[in-house]
């Protein structure tokens, strides 16, 4: 399977790549600086933002591990857009690594439109909500978006377990919406190869 992985250099990209390779898959970078790549894999170095249409010709899924600057969450929304204007039309799956804020808590409402979401990180968590309605609009390509739950953490361990919950916020039984970076990954290369199409995938563990 012909894999790309914007942002493959990152934290959960890196990951990405890892459990590919493990699987037997060469997946191809798409980074701004291959120098930070730490594994051989084919590479394209250019930015999210000078993707084209040719760029992605023949790659069965492009994975978005696109992370924008805390200072800058608007490129959440411009990413997006970005991606939906040269995918249009493909076979390509996208694969899209969002955020929590777009999970239901109840019937009615987001994650993003709690008092749990923190005063900083609500410009964050509204641009992914603004990215995430642009592309729920896509119906002329396939398209996967991976939801994490409230918290995940990188330095956690992997415990090799998660679960899914749909288009509603993962909760433990012990009442924590919690996962690793590790375990998170695991759960996104399983829809890589089992995809939900237009559809938003809740992760937890």
């Amino acid at each position: 399977m012909n894999i790309g992985i914007i942002g493959a250099t990152g934290k959960l990209g890196n990951l990405l790549v890892e459990k590919l390779l493990d699987k037997g898959e060469k997946p191809i970078g798409i980074v701004r600086n291959k120098s930070k790549l730490v594994t051989n894999i084919p590479v394209i170095e250019k930015d999210i933002f000078n993707l084209t249409s040719g760029d992605i010709k023949g790659l069965d899924i492009l994975v978005n591990a696109f992370n924008a600057p805390l200072n800058d969450p608007k490129q959440f929304i411009t990413s997006t857009e970005h991606l939906i204007s040269i995918l249009g039309g493909t076979k390509t799956r996208l694969v899209f690594a969002g955020g929590a804020g777009v999970l239901l808590v109840d019937e009615k409402t987001r994650l993003v439109d709690t008092p749990e979401v923190p005063a900083e990180f609500k410009p964050i968590a509204e641009a992914e909500v603004t990215a995430f309605e642009k592309l729920a609009k896509v119906k002329d390509f396939d398209w996967t978006y991976m939801a994490p739950p409230a918290v995940m953490d990188f330095d956690a361990p992997h415990t090799g377990h998660h679960a899914f919950s749909g288009n509603k916020l993962g909760v433990n039984e012990s009442g924590k919406s919690f996962i690793s970076y590790s375990d998170y990954a695991d759960a996104f290369v399983e829809k890589i190869f089992n995809p939900e199409n237009h559809s938003v995938v809740g992760v937890y563990d």
